[in-house]
C-alpha cells in the first residue's frame, strides 16, 4: 500500500505527542509499505534529519497566511487559521500525483481543511486526541484566558464534529477522546476508533530498584497541563515529603522546559532539560508522579514508566485517558494527602511497589506495545482503502 501522511509539523524529533505518533507509526508501516510524509514546517524552521530513509517533503507556514486567515476566516478555530497554508495544498496536489497513494492520513483536525481535496481518495484524520477537550479543561485551570479557550473549545467542538463526517474514518487514542470529538451525535460513531497509542515495550519485565528513593516526572515541559501539574504538585506535596523522606529526590526531566519549570530548581528539583536518553532515568526512579489535571488524550508518560518497570501514583483525569487498565496497576490520588501517602507506602513498601509495577507492565504490553498497535492501525487503513473503493 502507499501510504501519505500529512502532519502540521515535523515529526523529528518527537517532543510531542502526535510526533511520537507519527513516528511510530512510520517506523511500523514503512517497513512494508511504501511511506511518504508531507509536513508543515513553522517560519525559518530548519528540519532536523530523520534517522531513515524516507520520501519527505516540506512546506513553510508563511506569516502572511496566518494573517489573511484571521481576517478572512474570523469563524474558524485559531488551531485551523494557524495551520492553513494554501501551498500545502498545492505541493499535496503534486504527492496526489506522483507518489499516486491509495490511502491519505492527516494527523490531526487542523489540517482537516484539506478534505475538500481529498474527497475521492480514501482519507483517514488521526485526531489523536480531541483538542476540543483540550482546550475546554485548559479553561478550568487558566482563569486569566479561560474566555478565550472556552471559545476556541466550542468552534473546534462543531470542527472536529465536521472533520469526522467528511473523513473516510476518524482514529482517537482513548474513548473520551471518540465520544468527545462524536459530542453525542450517535451517527459518527461507526467512522470513529480507538487506535491506542503505541509505544516500544521490552520483551519481559524489569523493575526498577534504585539505590535512592527518587521521583521521577517526564514529558513535554512547556506543555500546559505539564506545567500546571508540576507546579500544583511542587507547592503541595513536594514539601511534604521531603520532610517525611530527607533523602528523597525528585527530577524532573523533558523537552522545551518553561520558565516556571526552571525554577523549581530553587526548591530542590533536579531539572534535566532535553535528555538524550531517558533510559537511565527511570532505572534511578522508585515512583513516577504524573500530575496531571488538564489535557485530553492518553498520558504518554505514564506508559513510559509501565513499560520501564516503574510504578505510577497520578490522578483520576490521567486514568481517564488509560481504557481498561486493571485498578492495580496505577495509584490515583485525588487530593495532595492521597498523594503523599500513596508515593510514601510504594517508597516503603518495595514489594507492593513492585507488584504494581508487574501488573502495570503486563497490561501496557498486551494494549500499548508499538507492533500491536502499529498493526492495528494498518487494518484502518487497509479498511477505509476497500470501503473507498
Amino acid at each position: 500500500m502507499r501510504i501519505l501522511f500529512v502532519a502540521p509539523r515535523p515529526f523529528w524529533p518527537p517532543r510531542r505527542g502526535e510526533q511520537a505518533r507519527l513516528w511510530g507509526f512510520v517506523s511500523y508501516l514503512r517497513t512494508s509499505h511504501q511511506v511518504a510524509v508531507l509536513t508543515l514546517i513553522p517560519p525559518g524552521h530548519q528540519p532536523a534529519e530523520i534517522p531513515a530513509h524516507l520520501r519527505q517533503a516540506y512546506v513553510e507556514v508563511r506569516t502572511r497566511s496566518i494573517f489573511r486567515n484571521l481576517l478572512t476566516r474570523p469563524l474558524q478555530p485559531l488551531q485551523v487559521s494557524l495551520h492553513r497554508e494554501p501551498a500545502l495544498a498545492r505541493v499535496m496536489a503534486r504527492e496526489l500525483e506522483q507518489f499516486a497513494p491509495q490511502v491519505v492520513v492527516l494527523m490531526l483536525s487542523r489540517l482537516g481543511w484539506l478534505l475538500p481535496q481529498l474527497a475521492e481518495i480514501p482519507t483517514v484524520v488521526d485526531f489523536v486526541d480531541s483538542l476540543a477537550l483540550n482546550m475546554r479543561q485548559r479553561a478550568r485551570f487558566d482563569p486569566f484566558l479561560a474566555p478565550l479557550w472556552r471559545w476556541e473549545s466550542a468552534r473546534m467542538a462543531s470542527w472536529e464534529r465536521w472533520v469526522a463526517g467528511c473523513a473516510t474514518v476518524g482514529t482517537v487514542v482513548a474513548e473520551r477522546d471518540r465520544q468527545a470529538v462524536m459530542g453525542g451525535r450517535e451517527d459518527l460513531a461507526p467512522k470513529l476508533q480507538v487506535v491506542p497509542f503505541g509505544i516500544p515495550v521490552p520483551d519481559t519485565f524489569s523493575p526498577s530498584r534504585p539505590p535512592q528513593p527518587t521521583l521521577l516526572t517526564t514529558g513535554n515541559l512547556g506543555y500546559f497541563p505539564t506545567v500546571q501539574g508540576i507546579g500544583w504538585f511542587a507547592r503541595q506535596v513536594w514539601p511534604r515529603l521531603r520532610r517525611r523522606f530527607p533523602a528523597l529526590r525528585w527530577i524532573v526531566a523533558g523537552s522545551r522546559p518553561s520558565r516556571r519549570i526552571r525554577r523549581l530548581v530553587r526548591w530542590g528539583v533536579e531539572l534535566i532539560p532535553e535528555p538524550e536518553s531517558f533510559a537511565p532515568l527511570w532505572r534511578q526512579a522508585s515512583v513516577a508522579v504524573a500530575p496531571i489535571f488538564a489535557g485530553s488524550g492518553t498520558p504518554i508518560k505514564v506508559l513510559e514508566a509501565m513499560a520501564a518497570g516503574v510504578p505510577v501514583v497520578t490522578t483520576p483525569a490521567a486514568a481517564q485517558g488509560l481504557d481498561g487498565i486493571p485498578s492495580q496497576a496505577l495509584a490515583q490520588a485525588a487530593n495532595a494527602e492521597q498523594w503523599v501517602e500513596l508515593i510514601a507506602a510504594l517508597l516503603e513498601h518495595p514489594r507492593q511497589a513492585e507488584e504494581q509495577a508487574a501488573v502495570a507492565f503486563a497490561w501496557v504490553r498486551s494494549k500499548h506495545h508499538l507492533p500491536r498497535v502499529g498493526s492495528a492501525f494498518q487494518e484502518v487503513l487497509g479498511a477505509a482503502a476497500m470501503h473507498h473503493r
